[in-house]
């Protein structure tokens, strides 16, 4: 199976960087239905750089506050649980990967990201989904895998993407597997499970390539992978490859998105990246 390949390549990764304790901690603190906002304020106020994030971020063009937040306690509240382990984890993964090895478009690459989680979380406030919270971080960190590629293995990255470019037809995952042995997502999904990242994260990186791990969150994919594609056709950062991924009409169903919708969701999505680019202002370090 692919996904042991994957989960081969990441544990031969020797410089690997650790989930912080912090960060560990918040993903318990979230999952426990007992917690209260002051048990994760105390946990994160011992962290000065994540602290300062939270309260950038809540006092960005992003949340639009009518006045400024100055106490991280009331931050937390504002932004939710779900959204604070959500910026612990995005701040891990961006001062890990932001600007790493290689020739590759770091910055590019996350300005692509930013703009299907935009599209994401416009599609999950249309769709009036459960837990909408969660769908912005789907679609910033759906091709953790890719940037493994362009951190560990840029030549065999380098010679994905000189495929790729041969016809207009080519199968990318199918090529990612003939090269590694495992395509992106499967490789993303067994970071994510080397970092402990909440399953349904795990689930949505794994599956946005294929349906294999799809079971339990198809909707949650299919938004994924519509989101991508209006990243893609609104030509926003670089995500490396060159082609606007082929979406079956069942998966947009699935996503619950009509095509009549489809102008509307690219529209809000030019204008919400104004303020979703807030995200890599505050943690491009």
């Amino acid at each position: 199976m692919s996904l042991e390949k994957a989960r081969e390549l990441v544990e031969g990764i020797e410089d690997l960087p650790t989930l912080p304790e912090v960060v560990i901690e918040i993903t318990r603190l979230v999952e426990n239905p007992d917690t209260t906002a002051e048990d994760v304020y105390r946990l994160v106020s011992t962290d000065l750089s994540l602290s300062a994030t939270m309260l950038k971020l809540v006092n960005s063009a992003f949340y639009g506050m009518p006045k400024s937040v100055t106490s991280l306690e009331k931050a937390i509240r504002i932004l939710g649980f779900a959204t604070v382990r959500n910026i612990a984890l995005a701040a891990f993964v961006f001062d890990a990967f932001m600007t790493g090895k290689g020739k590759f478009d770091y910055r590019g690459f996350w300005l692509h990201s930013i703009a299907t989680a935009a599209a994401c979380d416009i599609m999950a406030k249309r769709l009036r989904v459960k837990d909408i919270g969660e769908y912005f971080v789907y679609g910033l960190l759906h091709d953790l895998g890719m940037v493994v590629l362009m951190q560990y293995f840029p030549d065999g990255l380098t010679r994905i993407r000189e495929q790729s470019m041969q016809a207009a037809d080519v199968d990318v995952p199918k090529v990612e597997e003939k090269e590694m042995g495992c395509n992106h997502g499967e490789l993303g999904a067994a970071l994510a499970e080397r970092w402990e990242f909440p399953a349904s994260l795990v689930s949505v990186i794994g599956s946005h390539v294929s349906d294999e791990m799809a079971e339990g969150n198809k909707r949650e994919v299919a938004i994924v992978r519509c989101a991508g594609n209006v990243a893609h056709a609104l030509e926003i950062g670089s995500s490396l490859s060159f082609l606007i991924p082929y979406i079956g009409e069942e998966v947009w169903q699935a996503a619950g998105i009509s095509p009549d919708q489809l102008g509307g969701v690219m529209d809000e999505t030019l204008r919400e990246m104004e303020h979703s680019k807030a995200f890599i202002d505050l943690l491009y370090r």
